[in-house]
């Protein structure tokens, strides 16, 4: 058990805003780092290029993938050309598909704005009253048992957690806490909730930290601790098991491991007596700041947006629910998204888990203990590949993820519910530089024309107006330049040297830059909870023990 150091103190209010509305400040993004706000720029002296929007609104819907005979998605144990099926040296299977909702559980982490509604009335701008972004799950503990009592129990050290869904261990669940009348989610970020996944890895977490915080009281039984300390030393256990999984298990299997190396590189220096000293510390080349770590937008409009080529049209969660799912007419799986008002039908999420929908995390993790099931031999789920095509129910996405407004004026606010062209107007608006002006930057060759548009080999051409793509030649919108860059130079496997150096360096710059994390407390700690491998620690670890973990 590591010993208590500094903890952060209580946040401002939180408030809960709707899914697709524009985090506070990022539309007055600042042009130089050394402006203070939530947002800012990696390359800002990069020039910025004007883009029209209806050639924007084609390249997005070029996107979309096309339905194989009426279906949006293989059944499971097909073969599916999409699937990314990329091993480790291991044999273990690299992105599986829960890495796709631990990178937006990450996002919306590192995202999250917990002020008031009166302080985002008084500054809309975030300027002067922000939260530096940071891997500290405020997403789950709020602003603390003090200040949000109705997110924990009675004894204020353990969270809430919700009502279990079957009698049966292996599908109970449970659910997220919920309102008794609206069903709402009682979590600190309601963004949580938005998809079945990402609520039952919030409710995942919520577990973990119960168990942590039994695991502290039996090894600090005795030692007359205060009941508030006992809560921040199983606090800070619990992100720094979050803040390793993140470095040292999602970001090398998103990027390569000999990129994260080169970013946590081995630092020694000299103490009086003729010793040396060596520490783990971030060498960045291009995310730097002056005070405070700030977002960049090329990292959050664009290349971190690279998880929603991730996402499946549809998964199994569990051995209870029989596949083909019933009603369901174009998947044998459920869909991530529909307009389907059936709950059986969708994970759609802003809703209580149905009965018997508890998920078993062997279908979305390697290396899970759940009891075996017939459907074993096709799991985990492998994600999607990182390219260029988003699976088809994120071209409709259902209301409650994203309602028809006005993204830019004069275009159908339909156009608000296809993401992909949601992604590409939203980086029009907030100035993103061009994918080749990037790379350029970065010492790196840019992709061709050819590259960026033509087939080759498997790789399909993007199925956009000859016309649309010689007006966007030289001047890719960084976000389509990086899924394309992975499709071009790893198959869709993982991040390319452009869209990978961005996420490498925004990720381990921002656990750097928290004075709280620890790589800045302690550097040379090591995960210190239950793991399947001896020097590895893993998302299937964390999720073991919270789900299994005694």
């Amino acid at each position: 058990m590591s010993a208590l150091t500094g903890q952060p103190q209580p946040t401002t209010p939180t408030a809960p805003r709707p899914h697709g509305t524009p985090p506070r400040g990022l539309a007055t993004t600042p042009a130089s780092s050394t402006t203070r706000g939530r947002f800012g720029r990696m390359f800002r002296h990069v020039p910025v290029w004007s883009q029209s929007a209806k050639d924007l609104v084609a390249l997005g819907e070029a996107m979309v993938a096309e339905l194989e005979g009426g279906k949006i998605d293989k059944p499971l144990g097909e073969v599916d050309d999409d699937e990314n099926t990329a091993t480790l040296d291991d044999g273990e299977l690299r992105l599986p598909a829960g890495y796709t909702y631990f990178g937006q559980f990450v996002d919306h982490d590192i995202t999250f704005d917990p002020v008031s509604s009166l302080t985002k009335q008084s500054d809309p701008d975030a300027l002067t009253d922000y939260r530096t972004p940071r891997f500290d799950l405020d997403n789950v503990y709020g602003r603390g048992p003090s200040d949000e009592p109705f997110l924990y129990e009675h004894d204020g050290l353990h969270l809430t957690v919700g009502k279990p869904v079957s009698s049966t261990p292996d599908f109970e669940g449970p659910d997220l806490p919920r309102t008794e009348t609206t069903k709402v989610a009682l979590i600190g970020d309601p963004r949580n909730d938005e998809n079945l996944v990402v609520s039952q890895l919030q409710s995942a977490i919520l577990r973990l930290h119960n168990k942590v915080v039994d695991r502290v009281l039996a090894d600090t039984a005795g030692s007359g601790l205060s009941h508030d300390d006992v809560f921040k030393l199983a606090q800070q256990e619990v992100r720094w098991h979050y803040q390793w999984v993140v470095v040292h298990d999602f970001l090398p299997r998103l990027v390569g491991q000999d990129v994260v190396d080169d970013i946590l590189v081995t630092d020694e220096y000299r103490v009086p007596g003729g010793g040396t000293v060596e520490s783990t510390v971030a060498d960045l080349r291009y995310f730097d700041w002056n005070d405070d770590p700030f977002m960049p937008v090329e990292f959050s409009v664009a290349a971190y947006r690279y998880g929603h080529s991730m996402v499946r049209p549809s998964y199994a969660i569990n051995d209870r629910i029989p596949l083909p799912v019933r009603g369901v007419t174009d998947a044998d799986r459920i869909p991530i998204f529909s307009h389907d008002a059936d709950p059986l039908h969708n994970l759609n999420g802003f809703r209580e888990l149905p009965g018997e929908w508890g998920f078993q995390w062997k279908y979305f993790l390697s290396g899970i203990d759940d009891t075996a099931g017939p459907q074993d031999d096709h799991l985990p789920q492998p994600s999607y590949k990182i390219d260029h095509v988003l699976a088809r129910p994120l071209s409709t996405l259902p209301d409650s993820v994203a309602g028809k407004e006005t993204v830019v004026s004069g275009m159908p606010k339909a156009l608000a519910q296809e993401l992909a062209v949601r992604n590409l107007l939203r980086g029009m608006q907030l100035g993103i530089p061009c994918g080749e002006d990037v790379a350029r930057c970065m010492a790196i060759t840019p992709l061709t024309p050819e590259e960026l548009y033509d087939a080759d080999g498997d790789r399909e051409a993007v199925a956009v107006p000859h016309a649309v793509r010689d007006r966007l030649a030289g001047h890719t919108p960084l976000w389509f330049y990086v899924l394309r860059e992975a499709e071009v130079t790893a198959n869709g496997a993982h991040l390319g040297p452009v869209g990978g150096r961005i996420v490498a360096e925004v990720l381990v710059g921002l656990l750097a830059g928290d004075p709280l994390s620890f790589l800045s407390v302690d550097p040379t700690w090591t995960p210190t909870l239950p793991s399947k491998e001896p020097d590895r620690f893993t998302l299937a670890d964390l999720v073991n023990f919270a789900v299994h973990g005694a």
